[in-house]
């Protein structure tokens, strides 16, 4: 099966487009509009017939649109300048009727429309529901030339066939006002004589990247002159480079702390010629209009990366993207998803009455990832990628999800108690607070605080196999503790960190980790905590690489993970392999 076709069987359509059923001829002269509707990358005779009516998009059939919304000329205004956000947002390489990155548009065709008199013409042009998103071009001696609805083909054109392209002005974002369908209608008037041909497209849904996609680079916000945070960019970048990413950082013109709440980023993509895909980077910003950080998004678009905005209104923990994960792609009782699925979480108590519409209502929209809601109102922040993540695995679905495991943490604190080290500091770290193992212990509310985190992870452990099948046995268990929040939002009665949390790193490939520094009890002259941490990664084939980012994240609330963003494979990716 075509890998357009199983992504697409899985988006819940029968029929998205109500069209003509094939070309139409009176009298000699032929309407016949061809596009890539078996999603091979070209447009050729194996377009129509063998059951595909061109005329109908479905999940076996149907071409796709990218939505041509990059920056290859680099010529839109700065996030420093003092043009509106909205203003930010409409300038892209779609906004006018200007070709400027024919790589990105899909092919059309024309075929010659038969005996046609001296007075025929020929339009193409878009119908219905979206028309006024996209835009259509025709060859012209090497330059393409935007067809307007008004405008007709040449003669030549008509007589002998017309090369087009066609693109959208934009993402799909609400499938209740538009979900993407795409009518192209090209009708031929010869004296009293008509005739017209539809086919059906539909505009390439934003998919989200998994762990099993590699990083190419990664994303850090500007240090603002901070010597500390400056540091911590090196030590960063050292880890990154020894775990065979060597290039360089891309920082973000923004001195916002948290790169992985402002921005998320996923691609378009669609068939094209040899077998490989034709794929552009979106880089999303969080529904969060009031965060000033995030109009840094729009200076990432360039050429291959376009930058769209979403709702939303203030600046909501739920909204953040360190609320998004995506599990790679897996199959379930009988239903596949493979692109895998959005993991959203429900946000802290401040936020869970409302929850995070716009990101539901976006990545619904897409129709290839559909959300799932996992429990986070435990936590401060509300983040899921406080205590899960998906790494790679060279066997059975091909990942494995980790989660944090306060059991496992308390009981690496027990095992140096009983082993006659309580009275070391639990924090290793000079500057950290200065309380011994027998003091961490005996304090019952933090054990109770970390029952509870337990029992909360294991609930959602509990929804992630009701959804995935992933049995609880087949989590990989990463320590970790947490207390209560020290002030941070202003949430006393919620959970953070209580060593850096080793689960919020980023993950560079399926065998190499960065995570937060531990700082963790110093017993024989090791970190015992930051070596279980090891030993779980190692178990789950990674191997990890520490970055100390106590002072410039975790007092604040976050880790690496939340600090920073990450670029990953587009192309050829295992979503896209043929059965």
């Amino acid at each position: 099966m075509n890998p357009y076709r199983k992504i697409w069987l899985f988006a819940g359509i029968a029929s998205l487009v109500l069209a003509g059923c094939s070309a139409k001829a009176e009298d000699g002269i032929v309407a016949d509009i061809r596009a890539d509707s078996n999603r091979d990358g070209v447009v050729d005779g194996n377009d129509v017939g063998s059951g595909i009516e061109k005329g109908s998009w479905t999940a076996q059939y149907g071409a796709i649109v990218l939505p041509n919304i990059g920056d290859v000329a680099r010529r839109c205004p700065s996030s420093r300048s003092q043009v509106s956000d909205a203003e930010l947002a409409a300038c892209h390489d779609a906004a006018d009727d200007v070709a400027r990155a024919p790589e990105y548009l899909a092919p059309l065709l024309t075929r010659p429309a038969g005996r046609v008199g001296d007075g025929a013409t020929g339009r193409v042009q878009p119908v219905g529901l979206g028309a006024d998103k996209i835009r259509i071009f025709v060859k012209r001696q090497d330059a393409w030339v935007r067809l307007r609805p008004a405008a007709t083909l040449t003669e030549t054109e008509l007589r002998h066939g017309a090369t087009l392209g066609i693109d959208s002005r934009d993402v799909v974002r609400d499938k209740a006002i538009w979900d993407g369908s795409v009518t192209v209608r090209f009708t031929v008037h010869d004296g009293n004589r008509t005739v017209s041909d539809d086919i059906a497209l539909r505009v390439a849904p934003v998919l989200l990247h998994s762990h099993n996609q590699s990083a190419e680079a990664l994303v850090v916000p500007e240090s603002g002159g901070d010597p500390e945070y400056e540091r911590f960019v090196g030590d960063l970048t050292s880890a990154a480079q020894a775990s065979g990413l060597n290039a360089p950082l891309i920082t973000v013109n923004t001195t916002d702390t948290w790169a992985q709440d402002f921005v998320e980023f996923g691609y378009v993509s669609m068939p094209g010629p040899g077998g490989r895909n034709v794929s552009l980077r979106i880089a999303i910003r969080s529904p969060q209009p009031e965060r000033e950080g995030g109009r840094a998004v729009f200076d990432l678009k360039g050429p291959g990366m376009g930058a769209i905005q979403l709702g939303g209104a203030g600046d909501r923990h739920v909204d953040s993207f360190g609320n998004v994960e995506t599990i790679p792609p897996y199959t379930h009782n009988g239903k596949e998803f493979p692109a895998g699925r959005v993991v959203i979480g429900t946000g802290n108590r401040n936020d869970a009455a409302v929850s995070s519409v716009e990101l539901q209502k976006f990545f619904a929209a897409q129709r290839v990832q559909p959300p799932l809601i996992l429990d986070t109102t435990w936590l401060v922040v509300g983040h899921v990628d406080e205590f899960i993540q998906f790494l790679p695995a060279s066997s059975g679905r091909g990942w494995r999800p980790a989660v944090t495991d306060p059991r496992r943490g308390l009981e690496i604190l027990r095992e140096q108690q009983r082993s006659g080290h309580g009275g070391e500091r639990a924090f290793s770290r000079p500057d950290a607070p200065d309380r011994t193992i027998d003091a961490v212990l005996a304090d019952q509310k933090f054990i109770a605080d970390n029952e509870l985190a337990a029992r909360k992870i294991d609930e959602n452990v509990e929804r992630m196999f009701q959804e995935t099948g992933t049995k609880p046995e087949e989590f990989v268990r990463i320590p970790g503790l947490y207390e209560l929040s020290a002030g941070i939002d202003d949430e006393p009665d919620a959970l953070v960190s209580f060593y850096p949390g080793a689960i919020n790193g980023v993950l560079i490939n399926a065998t190499n980790y960065i995570a937060p520094r531990q700082w963790g009890p110093m017993v024989g002259g090791r970190d015992v905590f930051e070596a279980a941490v090891t030993e779980a990664y190692r178990s789950a084939g990674v191997a990890v690489r520490y970055v100390d980012e106590w002072e410039t994240l975790h007092v604040a609330g976050g880790e690496i993970h939340c600090g920073t963003n990450v670029l990953r494979q587009t192309g050829n990716l295992p979503i896209a392999e043929t059965e």
